[in-house]
C-alpha cells in the first residue's frame, strides 16, 4: 500500500472518529445501495461501456453536511471485472437532515482512496440525494476513478435508494 493510499485511510478514519464523537444530535448516519454503467477512456473523449457498477456503502455527517463515507462494490460486465472498495471524505451542499418539505434535495461531492480490483486510485463525485419520505429517498451521482499514474480513468453514473 503506498503512502498517499495510507494517508487517505487514516484521514478517513480520524472523519469517521470526529462524526462519531460529536454530539448524538449532531450526527447521522445514512446508508445507500447505487448501479449503474461503468466506463472507461473517460467520460468526454472516446467514451466506452465496459460493463456495469453496483455498490453498497454509507456515511457517517456531523450537522448532516460533513463526514466521512466508505463504500464496497463489484463491477461486472464482458469488459470488465472487479472488486471496487472506496474511503472517503464528503460534503453535503444542502443539509442531509429529517426536515420538513423544503430540505428535500441534498446535493454532495466526495473524493477519496479507491482499491480497484489490484490497483490504487483516487475517485471524485458530485450527486445528490432527493428525499421522497423523511427516512427514504433516491441518490444520483456521477464519480470518476483517477489513477495517479495517468492511466486509464474509469467513470461510472450511478443511481439507487438512500435511507437514513
Amino acid at each position: 500500500m503506498t503512502m498517499w493510499a495510507r494517508v487517505a485511510i487514516v484521514s478517513t478514519m480520524a472523519v469517521i472518529a470526529g462524526a462519531i464523537t460529536a454530539r448524538p444530535a449532531g450526527a447521522q448516519a445514512l446508508g445507500y445501495g447505487i448501479a449503474g454503467p461503468i466506463g472507461g477512456e473517460g467520460f468526454f473523449t472516446n467514451l466506452s461501456f465496459l460493463g456495469l457498477y453496483a455498490a453498497g456503502g454509507g456515511e457517517i455527517l456531523a450537522g448532516g453536511r460533513f463526514g466521512a463515507a466508505g463504500e464496497f462494490g463489484r463491477a461486472a460486465g464482458a469488459n470488465a471485472d472487479a472488486v471496487i472498495i472506496s474511503v472517503n471524505g464528503v460534503v453535503h451542499v444542502g443539509p442531509s437532515v429529517a426536515t420538513p418539505v423544503r430540505n428535500r434535495f441534498s446535493p454532495f461531492i466526495t473524493g477519496g482512496y479507491t482499491r480497484l480490483g489490484g490497483s490504487n486510485v483516487w475517485n471524485i463525485a458530485a450527486g445528490a440525494d432527493v428525499w421522497l419520505k423523511p427516512r427514504v429517498g433516491a441518490r444520483f451521482e456521477f464519480r470518476d476513478h483517477i489513477p495517479p499514474d495517468g492511466g486509464e480513468q474509469l467513470w461510472a453514473f450511478r443511481a439507487g435508494v438512500v435511507f437514513r
